[in-house]
């Protein structure tokens, strides 16, 4: 007899704690970007970055990444690697931006999971944990880069928690430069191969999100990864999710665009807005 199936249960991913940021008075107009995917292989939304760097970004007294930056991120070592590539462009970059009296903030990302001390130094961009809690203008608003809350993808999950740990990344790092890249490289590939097999991208999942919420005691959460930017309200909370930058699939194609979350803060208010960034 032909035995039953009976779906897995959803995983539950509730933080142990939420860290809170407490933003200076200064921060009053802040920039929100996620899922750039930035490096040699992407090198129209790479140059159209730093083009937004140097232009509109300068507008904003903090840029916050959501995760990430990069499409690959096998090292801080990658910085020492001859000759320079975009990784080197984008890094100093970052570095001149902070150098004009700009913070920048860098999450990790399901794709750069390994930016380290080097590169936050490098770049004087210090690394956000995930989540976190911004306190501004009277708000408490949850930061997250949105991968933890796809429950729904167990695999995913399983994964993230494996290369997320003290040991896997230990063992990746001691491996040769070239090794890791080809290795990253590979991983990619198995990626974009079970993407194109599936008839959904995992969403974040609505239920988890307000239990992130209610545990960080705020109602209002941003985060990215999906690619898939909208507004979500359910029961009073707010999920704002940015978009991903793709500046390379065609033009007039939904893929194509780059977009930035701005806050202004007035007194105790918040004002938001998304704008093209290229």
């Amino acid at each position: 007899m032909k035995s039953e199936s009976h779906p897995q249960p959803l995983l539950q991913t509730l933080p142990e704690r939420f860290v809170d940021l407490t933003a200076p008075p200064a921060w009053r107009r802040l920039a929100f970007v996620s899922d750039l995917h930035l490096g040699p292989e992407a090198p129209v939304t790479t140059a159209g970055f730093l083009r937004w760097l140097r232009g509109e970004a300068l507008a904003a007294d903090a840029l916050f990444i959501l995760g990430d930056l990069f499409e690959a991120w096998v090292g801080d070592d990658l910085l020492d690697a001859a000759p320079p590539d975009a990784h080197h462009q984008v890094c100093a970059a970052l570095a001149a931006y902070a150098a004009s009296g700009h913070a920048v903030r860098v999450m990790h990302g399901n794709r750069d999971f390994l930016l380290q001390p080097g590169f936050a130094r490098r770049c004087d961009a210090p690394l956000l944990p995930d989540p976190c809690v911004l306190v501004l203008a009277g708000q408490r608003i949850l930061l997250t880069h949105g991968d933890a809350l796809c429950i729904s993808d167990a695999p995913y999950l399983q994964w993230r928690a494996l290369c997320r740990s003290a040991d896997w990344q230990a063992r990746f790092l001691a491996q040769p430069l070239q090794a890791r890249i080809e290795q990253a490289a590979a991983m990619r590939a198995q990626s974009r191969a079970a993407q194109s097999r599936m008839d959904t991208w995992s969403d974040a999942d609505p239920a988890e999100a307000a239990r992130w919420l209610q545990a960080a005691n705020s109602t209002w959460m941003i985060h990215g990864h999906t690619h898939r930017p909208r507004e979500h309200w359910d029961h009073g909370q707010l999920r704002q999710v940015l978009s991903d930058w793709d500046l390379d699939a065609p033009a007039g194609g939904a893929a194509h665009r780059a977009q930035a979350l701005w806050l202004h803060a007035g007194g105790t208010t918040l004002a938001v807005e998304r704008r093209p960034a290229a």
